[in-house]
């Protein structure tokens, strides 16, 4: 008489082990008993022994020896998927717990924007990274649906960005810090002394423009129908890459409407500068989303970090200035 499911879970609880899940697998892998054993770090005459014990567990036959190794019976290959569902689950969460262990012990991941890399994280991470030497950062950059999907899993403690509109549950946000947009140039550009333009005088400009899919390039585009600009002269580069945009406008006459957090690291240095324009707009402000329930020490010292590094009080429900999130 077959024996039942009931008393086959009975046994498997009882004295079922996951070893004897991994040479089920080992052995449908590698089909030779001497080398699952060696891919295990035990001896032949020990596989020999697990392999037994699973299959008196089971009242199954569970592989057939030949001359050439060893072949499957249908009964193990029924059981194989949920073999390897079990090992495929037990790595899991190891690997969970893992995580865990380093963030408690010293690791902090952190997705950052492009905006957040510019107005948040030079100003932090470089002095953190000094007063706690035993703190790794793992530092990302997201945009669009990288930004989205960071949100949505366990494999960030920071997400430094725009205030967002609609966050999924649990995560908080803090403020760090105000941002608009304004167009730059590099020091040597003759409009850098007076350090503003009108729009009869940027209408003349040559311009480095955005990616069709920034705020930025909206912004500009509709500044540009309302002051009736039927040609613009521009660069023929568009690039979401800071270096970059950098670069171009270092190297030529060039102005560009830009966030001024992506461009802090060169106005601090002089190497550009911020033109008081009508082209100026106020964006989302700046800071990160965390969940402090699931916070480690290392993660609550960053993020103490980055709001000692605050410029300005948090704003208040109603404050019109923050008026457009991140595209």
């Amino acid at each position: 008489m077959a024996t039942d499911s009931l008393t086959l879970l009975r046994r498997l609880m009882a004295r079922g082990r996951l070893r004897h899940m991994q040479a089920l697998v080992m052995l449908d892998d590698l089909r030779s008993m001497s080398r699952a054993a060696d891919a295990m770090g035990m001896t032949q005459p020990g596989m020999t022994q697990l392999v037994a014990e699973l299959e008196q567990l089971l009242d199954a036959n569970l592989f057939l020896r030949h001359a050439r190794g060893v072949e499957p019976t249908s009964t193990a290959l029924a059981l194989l998927p949920v073999a390897r569902r079990i090992i495929g689950a037990s790595e899991e969460g190891a690997e969970v717990i893992a995580s865990h262990n380093r963030r408690d012990g010293g690791l902090v991941r952190i997705a950052s924007t492009v905006a957040a890399q510019g107005g948040m994280i030079p100003q932090v991470v470089p002095r953190f990274a000094e007063a706690y030497p035993d703190i790794q950062l793992q530092l990302e950059s997201v945009v669009g649906q990288s930004l989205d999907a960071s949100f949505g899993n366990d494999e960030f403690d920071l997400v430094c960005c725009r205030r967002r509109e609609v966050v999924p549950d649990k995560w908080v946000w803090v403020y760090c810090r105000e941002d608009a947009l304004s167009v730059f140039c590099n020091a040597s550009h003759p409009l850098a002394p007076t350090g503003r333009a009108s729009m009869a005088q940027l209408a003349n400009e040559r311009w480095l423009l955005n990616h069709v899919a920034t705020i930025a390039r909206h912004h500009f585009d509709e500044m540009r129908r309302k002051a009736g600009w039927t040609r613009i002269r521009e660069l023929q580069v568009i690039s979401r890459i800071p270096a970059l945009v950098w670069i171009m406008l270092d190297a030529s006459d060039a102005v560009s409407l830009l966030p001024d957090s992506v461009v802090e690291l060169w106005t601090s240095k002089g190497q550009m500068v911020r033109l008081d324009t009508p082209m100026t707009l106020p964006l989302a402000p700046l800071g990160f989303y965390w969940r402090p329930d699931r916070a480690g020490l290392a993660t609550r010292l960053l993020a103490e970090a980055f709001m000692e590094q605050s410029q300005d009080p948090p704003p208040q429900p109603g404050d019109n200035r923050h008026v457009r999130p991140e595209s």
